[in-house]
């Protein structure tokens, strides 16, 4: 079997999640009790790459499941979006390391203005975790790849069960209970790896992925993006499904391979027209969806257990680390060390 530390650390994503989601609970509590006191109801979630992927699906629950108004950015774009008085915000930072020069420096511009801040991240007793208010930390133990991944699930785990917990709605207290099994959803999926391997070895050799979601799998759509890019060398981008159909579609053919996320039967109804294009240019369509859905318009179908949609980003993911994993050893790169990127850009360098 492999040896990389990134093909450790896909595998190693279910006992992150179980993890996360079972040394967080008190501190979510405090955090709830925290905002409901200083009666706080907007502010911004920022990160960078993969976190800030994180900080859009999170975005994403808090705007369908509470009343809190959040706008996702990236961090090093934060400082010109600052609103001139932003006491009454709140600002939720993701970081996997803490030691971000960009995400460092975005918390300190809000604190100056007086904004609460929490911090989400992966490295105890990092920056991050001394700068803010409080601070959530994920359990997903050290990462050593470059290609974050069981960092990310962890995130999506933490945000769920952060903007489920600030529900008032009744419907989010079967979330959360759903929320606690995903942890055995990714052990189901892990055991397809042979699969997912066999699916990588077809498409190595392509030279364009297009990755389509929608809802808070719309955050994984770019996170893919990502991952080819990063681990793969592929170009790769990511997409809203029906956003797809404005201008980029252009570039299909049927050397195309397209990956278009569909877990659920709503998710599927919602993506029909933009399925319906692809077929019409002969996409080589790879479909990641729900166990019993009927798929009859994709190549290669990768199949999930089901789960709630706004649930599915975790376990959706999942099949595409794995993808973009084999397609880069199979392409002859090393997904632990790509050759331009490094695992953190620490705070004391950005000052230098």
């Amino acid at each position: 079997m492999p040896e990389h530390f990134a093909y450790k650390e896909i595998k190693e994503g279910a006992e992150a999640v179980r993890k996360t989601l079972a040394e967080n609970k008190t501190v979510v509590e405090k955090i709830v009790e925290e905002l409901e006191r200083r009666n706080v109801k907007k502010g911004f979630i920022i990160g960078s790459g993969t976190s800030f992927h994180a900080s859009l699906a999170l975005n994403y629950l808090l705007t369908k499941y509470t009343d809190y108004h959040f706008t996702a950015i990236q961090a090093s774009e934060f400082e010109d979006w600052t609103p001139l008085v932003t006491s009454d915000y709140v600002i939720i930072g993701f970081s996997q390391s803490g030691e971000s020069s960009d995400i460092i420096r975005a918390i300190e511009v809000a604190r100056e203005k007086g904004v609460f801040v929490i911090g989400i991240t992966n490295t105890p007793g990092s920056t991050l975790t001394k700068i803010s208010d409080v601070a959530l930390v994920t359990r997903a133990g050290e990462e050593k790849a470059v290609v974050a991944t069981k960092t990310y699930d962890s995130q999506l785990a933490i945000g769920s069960l952060l903007a489920l917990s600030l529900s008032k709605y009744e419907e989010t207290s079967s979330l959360l209970t759903q929320l606690e099994k995903i942890p055995e959803t990714l052990n189901e999926i892990i055991k397809h790896e042979k699969y997912f391997k066999e699916i990588a070895e077809k498409y190595k050799e392509s030279e364009h992925i297009f990755i389509l979601g929608r809802g808070i799998n719309y955050a994984n759509a770019l996170e893919a993006g990502l991952k080819f890019k990063e681990a793969a060398m592929i170009h790769s981008e990511g997409f809203a499904v029906r956003e797809f159909l404005h201008g980029p579609i252009q570039l299909v053919d049927e050397n195309t391979p397209v990956i278009i996320y569909v877990p659920t039967e709503y998710s599927l109804k919602q993506s029909e027209k933009t399925i319906n294009k692809l077929k019409s240019y002969n996409a080589r369509v790879i479909a990641v969806t729900g166990e019993n859905l009927k798929i009859d318009f994709a190549q290669e179908i990768i199949r999930i257990p089901s789960v709630h949609e706004d649930l599915s980003a975790i376990p959706i993911i999942k099949p595409i680390q794995f993808l973009a994993y084999f397609i880069s050893i199979a392409r002859g790169y090393n997904p632990d060390k790509p050759t331009k990127l490094t695992k953190v850009v620490k705070y004391e360098e950005s000052r230098k």
